[in-house]
């Protein structure tokens, strides 16, 4: 009987000490190993990092006649000051048609004036017959009876001159004013050379001699290469946060400018690609060091400084965990337990984020926390 009893307790010791070992294996393996990180206070700067497009702050496309080039005075990247004459042309002699068109003018005018002097005429001698009849129809004298039918006739053979008429003769004088104006404006716009209005750099040149020039397409371009501007394109989202006088960071290869926005363009454009319709804004951004190394047309990249906070408490941007309805939290840990903390965000960097309430500096956050950590979770901090 006793060496029964003590089988029995053998086998119940064996079994609660079976369950405190699956309990205590259990336990842990719920312990979760993450990386944390300290809540700290200090600077945040919030860039927007884009491309820009070189360009030159002076530039400037001469467009020339459709006339033959007669001399091209100058070549690619050659210097140019205001007042170099860069293409002459042969021109024809225009003096002739304003001669032409002024002496039709005046002919309108003299022709004008002889008509109104002729309708003048025509009314004063109307009105001296009317008069001469009125006074010889109240005459007895048979001598003044005689006259009165002469001049009668007189008077039926006057008509005065129509309104309609007078009015040519002044459609004809404004007429001639314009072919007159026309042809000063064509003598004054032909010009028999391209004359350099901006100092710089020719960095285009369409001009050839002995061949005609075409007006649609510029036939010398010249620009500043010494004072440059970065020109970049922003979507909606990024554009609402530009502000002219921003400080900008310039980078081509290892070599980094100071610059800053300058300009915003009052409306965005539209680009047509293979893949749709983009809309964009263009902002300019002037170079403030010296950059001889720049070429225009090539691309730098850009950040643009669009908010700084001098004491902001800020975490990691992996710390932070982002549900719908822009709800932030993250898991700060105390005595080895994740507590899940409510948290609002302010200004974001693109490693950190500021946060306004819910975590003060020296807390410890969990970096990437995974689905598997909840609030309550115990954790174990990774070794580095």
């Amino acid at each position: 009987m006793k060496k029964r009893t003590v089988i029995y307790s053998l086998i119940v010791v064996g079994i609660i000490s079976g369950v405190f070992l699956i309990n205590q294996k259990n336990k842990n393996s719920k312990i979760a190993d993450v990386k944390t990180s300290i809540v700290t206070l200090g600077e945040l700067k919030s860039y927007i990092s884009t491309t820009a497009t070189v360009k030159s702050k002076n530039s400037k496309d001469y467009f020339g006649l459709q006339s033959k080039i007669k001399k091209v005075n100058v070549s690619v990247g050659d210097n140019v000051k205001i007042g170099d004459i860069l293409v002459s042309y042969e021109t024809q002699d225009l003096k002739s048609p304003v001669s032409q068109a002024q002496l039709q003018y005046d002919n309108a005018i003299l022709q004008k004036k002889d008509l109104y002097n002729q309708s003048d005429d025509i009314k004063s001698k109307i009105s001296d017959l009317d008069k001469e009849i009125k006074t010889l129809e109240e005459s007895s004298n048979p001598t003044d009876i005689a006259k009165l039918e002469n001049k009668k006739q007189q008077r039926n053979a006057l008509s005065p001159i129509s309104s309609e008429k007078l009015k040519q003769t002044e459609n004809a004088v404004k007429l001639a004013e314009i072919a007159l104006n026309s042809a000063k404006q064509v003598l004054s716009d032909n010009k028999s050379t391209i004359v350099a209005t901006n100092a710089g750099v020719v960095t285009s040149l369409a001009a050839v001699e002995g061949s005609i020039g075409n007006m649609a397409q510029a036939a010398v371009v010249v620009q500043d290469v010494q004072n440059l501007k970065g020109v970049a394109s922003l979507g909606k989202f990024d554009a609402n946060k530009v502000k002219v006088g921003q400080e900008v960071t310039i980078k081509s290869g290892s070599t980094t400018y100071k610059g800053k926005i300058s300009f915003i363009e009052p409306a965005a454009k539209v680009t047509v690609g293979a893949t749709g319709s983009e809309t964009t804004l263009d902002v300019a951004i002037d170079i403030l060091d010296k950059s001889p190394a720049l070429k225009i047309d090539f691309d730098v990249d850009v950040d643009i400084l669009v908010e700084q906070v001098a004491n902001a408490i800020k975490i990691p941007s992996e710390s932070l965990k982002v549900e719908k309805g822009d709800k932030n939290s993250v898991y700060v840990v105390k005595e080895n337990i994740a507590h899940e903390i409510k948290v609002n965000v302010g200004t974001q960097s693109d490693t950190e984020v500021q946060i306004t309430k819910g975590v003060t500096k020296g807390d410890k956050v969990i970096l990437n926390p995974s689905t598997s950590i909840v609030d309550g979770t115990i954790v174990k901090e990774a070794t580095k």
